[in-house]
Parts: structure tokens; C-alpha cells; sequence
């Protein structure tokens, strides 16, 4: 059977929602993760120029000794901050994981019977 061609249009509209919807998802998670990681790279700047300047102001022993006292705590905020990252990127992903998903469905569900 030779398809009409308000078939082949109404089936091309069909099709065209699913990948708007499909290319603005990526685009907003493109946005938040580029926006999560520039925001990581500004904290872990922030904590190694801090660690530069505080090495640079040791002049004897005591401050040398008060900074490497200082590094244990200077470690667990790292530790602290690289344990939340990764799970607001587990968010993101998520997010991402479960949009695909939910559209995925929608393909197979609603779009593809009325395709055929």
C-alpha cells in the first residue's frame, strides 16, 4: 500500500514531537551539567588557591605546624564536597536517565501504534 502523503506528513509530525522533546531535554541537561561543573571547578580553585596562599605565609616551625594541622580538616572538606557532587551528579543523571525513559515510553505507547 502506497502511503498517502497526509499520511507520511501526519507521521513525520508524530515523529518530530518525540525529538523536540528528545533535543530539549539534552539541552537542558547539557545546561546543568555545565553549570554544576563550572560551579565544582570554582569551589576546588577557591580550596587549592586558599591551600597556595596559606603555604606561602609559613615563616617557622609553629606556622608550619598549624597549617599541616589545618589539612586534616582542608581533607575532609574535600572529602565532604566531592561525596555531594557526586550525587547532585547522580541527580542530574537521573533526571536525564528517567526523561529518556518516560519518553522512550511514550514513543512505544502512544506514537508507534498510530504510526502503523
Amino acid at each position: 500500500m502506497i502511503a498517502t502523503p497526509f499520511k507520511l506528513l501526519e507521521a513525520s509530525r508524530m515523529l518530530a514531537e518525540p525529538l523536540v522533546r528528545l533535543n530539549r531535554a539534552a539541552a537542558a541537561n547539557a545546561e546543568n551539567m555545565v553549570a554544576f561543573q563550572m560551579s565544582a571547578l570554582n569551589s576546588y580553585l577557591t580550596i587549592s588557591l586558599n591551600q597556595l596562599k596559606a603555604a606561602a605565609e609559613i615563616t617557622d616551625i609553629a606556622s608550619l605546624q598549624d597549617f599541616c594541622q589545618r589539612q586534616t580538616e582542608i581533607a575532609k572538606t574535600v572529602q565532604q564536597k566531592l561525596l555531594s557532587d557526586a550525587r547532585a551528579i547522580s541527580g542530574i543523571d537521573g533526571w536525564f536517565t528517567a526523561e529518556m525513559d518516560d519518553l522512550a515510553l511514550t514513543v512505544l505507547d502512544e506514537l508507534l501504534p498510530k504510526a502503523v
